[in-house]
């Protein structure tokens, strides 16, 4: 039996893959889900045309301030909720805030993600002990089961789709208009080192099965109410239904245990709070950077021993564009990314420097109503003349070009094993993330706009969930290394999924190189 442990986007890739391949798999999973009411009003939305939907089951769904339910931490809520972020509270050190959330959610984080699709250049891999020839195979196979709308565009050349899948998911206006700039002033652009092309998201944009698709309601940075934003637990979902896998929710590993013929998995029942063992022939592990961290310093007794977590950095700009867009507040779109931006430029990175496009939406809105600017936007001429030139830029960096987490095993005062995670700052990314914004003012006639810089807003690290490095792959593994099927020094046929094996962190999306990654060692794991 091949035990996978996780339901998040690195665990179901690798389950999807081993199923494909007719092997039996059981996943072990805490396997939160939304709330029981939360649920149900998500259920009579899903049954309605967006004219219907009533206006307190829409109220709920929003949610709150979203800055204040998890400290400092800006967390995306999932249909009101923050569940995807409630764990059983004993990973990390709980006298510290940590620096970011990691997720018990059945589907994990892909929950809350933005969606955002886009592969590795080989360029910003080069470093790794795989190719981007190694991933391809896997990119498409990834795409037979999650939804893109990704299009051959200018993007594709430097970014291939890999998939004609891709269906057609219309921007919004105002995108449409800060795309149209770009394609006019394309070859300037690209002497300047800027490509461009529309946003590529796990949307399911038209369901002819379902006789449903986008209705471009607005409340996608919400939770889609009919559920058309992918998430990994609509794979499980499918392959329990199917049977190709035995589900066991309620179970946190703690512990994995080489033997002469496998691997002894130690997990902890929550529901009885019984400690239960299941034997394995492999265990693939996809539960998440600080999660998976925990678990393999656990198994090799590696306490207080640091390990280096490497980030991709965010910053953010608001950019306002010349010309105004009319009527933004009142049209029907799509709220994710509209549209990425790719900077290539030796003077602020060896490496791209990705941005993501946002327009206006109701988020943007009730975000900057929470703020003094509110004051000034309840004028109506106010307010139209903002949002219709107001876009939002959210940029990040190589990891070679960010700050860095050190991570170490920690025993707390009753004897219980915790994480502790220190940040390291670097000024470097700082200074990247202002050059990259002064690149856009350089070209702000090409691009018909400009970003506000001293208005710059920068995370620390650990802060955009892209993160990783933990265990990173190497042709000749050493301590704290993985060889290239993820398996650490001294853990036999334990096999790690996620982001934690990745020699370095790219600054293009990191969740579908995850799955095609973990699909690719599930594959070839499956072989041995």
């Amino acid at each position: 039996m091949f035990y996978v442990i996780g339901s998040g986007p690195a665990a179901i890739s690798a389950a999807v893959a081993l199923t494909n391949r007719g092997l039996p798999v059981t996943i072990l999973d805490a396997g939160r889900k939304l709330e029981k009411e939360r649920q149900e009003i998500l259920d009579r939305l899903g049954k309605l045309p967006p004219g219907q939907w009533p206006a307190a089951d829409l109220d709920a769904l929003r949610g709150g301030d979203q800055k204040t339910r998890q400290g400092s931490i800006h967390v995306k809520l999932n249909y009101g909720s923050d569940y995807p972020y409630a764990t059983n509270g004993t990973l990390l050190d709980s006298a510290e805030e940590p620096p970011f959330h990691y997720s018990e959610a059945r589907g994990g984080l892909s929950n809350v993600w933005g969606a955002s699709q886009l592969p590795s250049r080989a360029a910003d891999i080069e470093d790794w002990p795989i190719s981007v020839a190694d991933l391809e195979p896997h990119y498409r196979a990834v795409f037979d089961f999650m939804p893109t709308s990704a299009v051959n565009d200018e993007l594709a050349e430097l970014l291939p789709t890999y998939t004609d899948r891709g269906q057609d998911l219309r921007p919004s206006q105002q995108a449409g208009e800060f795309l149209a700039d770009l394609r006019a002033n394309r070859e300037p652009l690209r002497r300047a080192g800027l490509h461009f092309g529309r946003s590529r998201v796990a949307v399911t944009a038209a369901d002819e099965a379902r006789g449903l698709g986008c209705v471009h309601c607005g409340l996608c940075l919400y939770g889609c109410p009919y559920g058309l934003i992918y998430s990994t637990a609509s794979t499980l979902r499918r392959l329990i239904e199917e049977k190709k896998v035995t589900y066991i929710d309620r179970h946190s590993v703690e512990k994995l245990e080489p033997t002469a013929n496998g691997v002894t998995i130690i997990a902890r029942d929550l529901e009885r709070q019984q400690t239960v063992t299941f034997e394995a022939e492999r265990a693939f592990v996809g539960t998440g950077v600080l999660p998976t961290a925990g678990l393999v310093l656990n198994s090799l007794g590696a306490f207080d021993q640091t390990v280096e977590m490497l980030d991709s950095q965010y910053f953010i700009y608001p950019f306002f564009r010349l010309r105004r867009t009319p009527d933004v507040r009142q049209e029907e779109l799509h709220s994710l990314v509209q549209a990425f931006v790719e900077i290539e430029d030796p003077a602020i990175s060896r490496h791209l420097v990705h941005l993501e496009i946002f327009s206006y939406s109701d988020f943007l809105q009730r975000a900057l109503m929470e703020t003094p600017l509110r004051f000034f936007l309840r004028i109506p001429w106010v307010a139209e003349q903002l949002f219709g030139r107001l876009l939002v830029v959210q940029g990040f960096l190589h990891s070679r070009d960010s700050g860095r987490l050190n991570i170490s095993l920690r025993r707390n005062a009753a004897g219980q094993p915790h994480l502790h995670v220190e940040p390291q700052p670097s000024r470097r990314a700082w200074w990247a993330s202002i050059r990259a914004g002064l690149k856009l003012v350089a070209n702000a006639r090409f691009l018909g706009g400009a970003p506000v810089v001293p208005a710059m807003q920068f995370a620390e690290p650990g802060r955009s969930y892209h993160s990783g490095g933990t265990f990173p792959m190497r042709s000749r593994p050493g301590k704290f290394e993985t060889d290239v099927l993820g398996q650490p020094t001294g853990l036999a046929r334990v096999h790690l999924l996620d982001a934690s094996v990745f020699p370095s962190i790219p600054a293009t999306t990191i969740t579908l190189t995850v799955m095609a990654n973990a699909h690719r060692i599930a594959t070839e794991a499956a072989k041995l």
